[in-house]
């Protein structure tokens, strides 16, 4: 079934790891070409992307690209030249926002998304959209929410062990490892296992393996990460970034403070001892309900209502 002709352009392009909202990206082309749209991955470069299972319909914004009057372009947040760029041309512009941090690098030349001649921003967050409407004043601000693949992300036989994805805080993460096998020498034994430039496939056995997940959110709009290890039976420790809030509570993980790094320390040990306990066991079972909400199946069945509604228009 062809719902719609109109061209769908998610602008994306090769980071050198597995970033999430790529993946997201990719996730959106992948479910809207499966539901009879045109979509594409629109690469400002020439390097595809291999960290991730899925394959969709991917060009390159090369000179010879033609840009199509009924194009529907869809803009990373932070992309100022982008945004500059396809202004020039009478086409429809949107900005998917996965992170409210940098939206103002995305209008470097602009005071708001509509003299920046934005037609539509959606996100992905409740905390998102909030700022968008709250903050900035946008009339609405739709939510296609987050989702993880729960085939690939489940629980497995666990180890006493303790995985962290430090990429957003090496000086934090290696103070807190540092610090916890100082203060808990009874502890210190515990393996330490980094997720760090590792294909989804990898990521989804670490977290499915590991007793507990620290959680190294910062500056975050969502925070996919924590909801992977949520799901694969892990307890979370750590810090939501402020975008985990859409999800963070105190009977899902252990959620410190912003730079509390001490207490994040001790908030680990605790969890160490708590991972055989009823304590502990409630509150992995709240964190796989919790995780459960973010399904693929809700994903695509708000991303084409969304963008059904947008072709029409």
């Amino acid at each position: 079934m062809v719902r719609s002709t109109r061209r769908i352009l998610y602008l994306s392009k090769h980071f050198g790891y597995p970033l999430g909202g790529v993946r997201i990206a990719h996730h959106h082309v992948a479910m809207l070409v499966r539901n009879g749209f045109d979509a594409r991955i629109l690469l400002i470069d020439e390097q595809r992307d291999s960290h991730f299972s899925e394959i969709v319909p991917t060009e390159s914004l090369v000179p010879e690209f033609r840009i199509h009057p009924d194009d529907l372009f869809v803009i990373p947040e932070p992309w100022d030249v982008y945004v500059r760029q396809l202004s020039k041309h009478p086409i429809r512009r949107y900005v998917f926002c996965q992170n409210h941090f940098y939206i103002y690098h995305g209008l470097q030349h602009a005071r708001s998304y509509a003299e920046a001649g934005i037609d539509t921003v959606f996100c992905c967050s409740e905390v998102i959209s909030d700022y968008l409407t709250g903050v900035m004043g946008l009339d609405r601000a739709p939510i296609i929410h987050n989702a993880i693949n729960h085939e690939l992300f489940k629980p497995a036989e666990k180890r006493r062990q303790i995985a962290v994805m430090p990429r957003k805080m090496k000086i934090e993460a290696r103070f807190i490892e540092g610090t916890f096998r100082q203060r808990y020498p009874e502890l210190a034994d515990v393996p330490w296992v980094e997720i760090s430039n590792r294909p989804e496939t990898e990521v989804a056995k670490i977290l499915g393996e590991s007793a507990v997940f620290l959680a190294l959110g910062r500056i975050e709009g969502f925070g996919l990460p924590p909801i992977e290890a949520m799901a694969s039976g892990c307890l979370v420790v750590g810090f939501t970034g402020d975008g985990g809030r859409s999800f963070a509570t105190p009977d899902n993980g252990h959620w410190c403070e912003p730079e509390d790094w001490l207490g994040c320390t001790d908030r680990l040990a605790e969890a160490m001892r708590e991972i055989d306990t009823d304590a502990g066991r409630r509150r992995i079972a709240s964190a796989r309900e919790t995780a459960s909400e973010y399904t693929l199946e809700r994903m695509e069945r708000e991303l084409i209502t969304f963008w059904q509604a947008e072709v029409e228009r």
